[in-house]
């Protein structure tokens, strides 16, 4: 196969597979959920947002949007990974409810990546901010070991005096 067809194939893929994924993934997202459970996508991952009161009814209506949820990979003969599957609570609740996929425990979490933002389960930024902070400095070390010798200011404009 010659470059040309291997490119228009690969855009054709590329321009319809995330338009066919949309159509596949709009079912799920407009299924009619409990009040108390929001969907969220962003092209092929999925949040579920539970909001309960008691320990045993946030356990209740979590499982019973896994089922719905699962249902509906079923239906679309849709395989999902629950090792990369976790949950994180916003609570103060000491004791992890036991949440399961199909038999499989589903780990608690303290903090997970959503979007490029660190979410913690005290919902602050002290996490995101360390994180950024990191990747920051590890940029600027790769500038610095391309740029070599000629990084930063010349000697010769540092000493500038004002006044």
């Amino acid at each position: 196969m010659s470059n040309l067809i291997k490119t228009l194939r690969w855009n054709f893929l590329t321009i319809t597979v995330p338009a066919l994924w949309n159509l596949v993934a709009n079912e799920i997202l407009n299924q009619v959920w409990p009040d108390n459970v929001h969907i969220q996508a962003f092209a092929d991952d999925f949040v579920l947002v539970i909001k309960a009161d008691a320990n045993k009814s946030l356990v209740e209506d979590t499982q019973s949007a896994i089922t719905q949820f699962s249902s509906w990979c079923s239906e679309n003969e849709l395989a999902i990974s629950t090792e990369k599957t976790n949950y994180i609570l916003f609570s103060k609740m000491v004791r992890s409810p036991k949440i399961t996929w199909n038999g499989y425990k589903i780990n608690r979490v303290k903090s997970f990546k959503y979007l490029g933002i660190h979410v913690d389960d005290r919902l602050n930024w002290l996490e995101h901010i360390n994180k950024q902070g990191e990747k920051a400095i590890k940029m600027q070390q790769n500038l610095k070991r391309i740029a070599g010798g000629n990084w930063g200011i010349s000697q010769i404009h540092r000493w500038v005096r004002l006044g």
